[in-house]
């Protein structure tokens, strides 16, 4: 039986550059993996949990902070792309999938970056980035948006969530008072609403969601 493998490709924060790995199922076994950008000054954790999960600790090009993402090994080895999102800017910052999807999501997120930049009238990726900003300050509510998506991106990859256009791919963002999650295609929306962790686990037991 082939070794099941997984293309990976971040942006490092500090100088821009996409950095792209390659991850097989053997490798990961019970190690941390790390990806480190050539320059030095930034690097991607990957982490085997107790669980049996993923844990993806990922650099965002825009907080300067880390983003966390815990999925399963089905979504990280068997899915075609897989997007992990800054739940502030809802750019992605983690590409993880087949190649070709993987390069094609990388180039649509440099069009993005590109466009974000000429909007807000800056100049540089650095102009973008906030000068002091603190853990508290970039996610609040990292526990929580962890907990959340961990839910939503197993249903997702169960089929137990829909929205009007039946698109299939969802993601999520932060919004006042909660987790808000979103179709990209039809603008569709579900509401979490939760003010800390222990009132974000009641969530885990969710067995469907339908946006509107």
């Amino acid at each position: 039986m082939a070794t099941k493998h997984a293309h990976i490709a971040y942006r490092c924060p500090e100088c821009g550059t996409v950095i792209f790995g390659l991850v097989s199922e053997f490798a990961l076994g019970a190690s941390m993996l790390r990806l480190k950008c050539d320059c030095g000054k930034s690097a991607l954790d990957i982490t085997p949990t107790r669980d049996k999960k993923i844990r993806i600790s990922v650099p965002c090009v825009l907080c300067r902070d880390n983003h966390n993402f815990v999925i399963s090994p089905a979504l990280f080895f068997e899915r075609d792309i897989f997007l992990g999102g800054c739940p502030y800017s809802n750019l992605d910052v983690i590409f993880i999938g087949d190649k070709d999807k993987v390069d094609l999501a990388v180039e649509k997120n440099t069009k993005d970056l590109e466009k974000l930049i000429k909007d807000m009238e800056v100049e540089t990726l650095e102009e973008l980035q906030p000068e002091d900003m603190d853990e508290d300050e970039v996610l609040p509510d990292a526990q929580v948006y962890d907990l959340i998506r961990f839910v939503v991106k197993d249903l997702e990859a169960e089929g137990r969530i829909d929205c009007p256009c039946h698109s299939g791919n969802y993601d999520l963002r932060y919004a006042p008072g909660g987790i808000q999650v979103f179709c990209p295609e039809c603008e569709a929306t579900y509401f979490f609403s939760c003010a800390s962790a222990s009132a974000a686990e009641e969530y885990v037991t969710v067995e469907e969601i339908k946006l509107s």
